[in-house]
Formats: structure tokens, C-alpha cells, sequence
């Protein structure tokens, strides 16, 4: 018995010391438009380069605005993209408010505006969206 003393000692103040793994929350906003999203709310999110490239491509932007769209490292992180679907009308805006990590399960916290009432907006169909880099994980839940 004397002799398991020790080890037991032992192992109960390494397990107390042990650092805590930091998990990424990290993200960055790489392109919002008004125009040119889903027609439907939702979101894609894309884990390898040539679904990257073939969703760029589908965007049909400026060659101005291609400098927004990063190289992803996609071994460190996944690119989402939220869909505020098709809106009446302008003033409308989707954006991400905060990102957590819960056991390599991403939480993102979405952001829907919509114009004030009363707010003058322009008459013209709107389809916003927003294109961020967020960090890898085994699941992805939207809130």
C-alpha cells in the first residue's frame, strides 16, 4: 500500500495541472454583397479549394473584387457563406456576430438586419449574403 502512495500522489497533481486545449473562435468576413446571393435563406459551407474556386466562379464579380477572396488554408479553416434569401427590397444585410468552439463544434451566431420602419429603401430585388472564414471542426451549427 505505501508503495502506490507515490505514484498516486503523483498522478493526481499532473492531471490538476494539465493545460487546457485554447480552441479557435477566430473568423474574418471576407465579402458581403446585397446583391447577387440564394434566393432562399440557408447556407454552403466549403471544406476543400476547387469547391472554393467553382463558388468564386459562380459569383460572377469585378475582377476588382477578387482580391477580397483569400487562399484558404483549408487544413485550419472551412470558408461559410450565409444566404439572407431573396428580399423586396434594399437595407437588408446578413453578417456573423460571434463564433464559439464547444468540443470542435463551431457555433456561429448570425446577424439579420432589415431596413427600420418607416426607413426608405430602394424598390429592387435583393438577395444578401456573406462569404467568412471560420475554423474547422467535426460539426457546424447556425444560430
Amino acid at each position: 500500500m505505501i508503495k502506490f502512495l507515490p505514484f498516486l500522489l503523483l498522478m493526481l497533481s499532473c492531471s490538476s495541472n494539465a493545460p487546457k486545449e485554447v480552441l479557435d473562435t477566430t473568423y474574418t468576413i471576407i465579402f458581403k454583397s446585397e446583391m447577387g446571393g440564394s434566393e432562399k435563406a440557408g447556407h454552403l459551407l466549403i471544406q476543400d479549394n476547387e469547391t472554393y474556386i467553382q463558388f468564386i466562379e459562380s459569383l460572377k464579380l469585378d475582377e476588382s473584387q477578387y482580391a477580397n477572396f483569400l487562399k484558404v488554408d483549408f487544413k485550419k479553416k472551412n470558408v461559410l457563406v450565409l444566404y439572407q434569401g431573396q428580399k423586396n427590397s434594399g437595407g437588408y444585410t446578413i453578417d456573423i456576430e460571434s463564433v464559439s468552439n464547444n468540443d470542435n463544434t463551431i457555433v456561429v451566431k448570425k446577424s439579420e438586419i432589415g431596413p427600420k420602419k418607416g426607413e426608405m429603401a430602394t424598390t429592387v430585388m435583393t438577395a444578401p449574403y456573406c462569404v467568412a472564414l471560420i475554423p474547422k471542426g467535426n460539426k457546424l451549427i447556425i444560430e
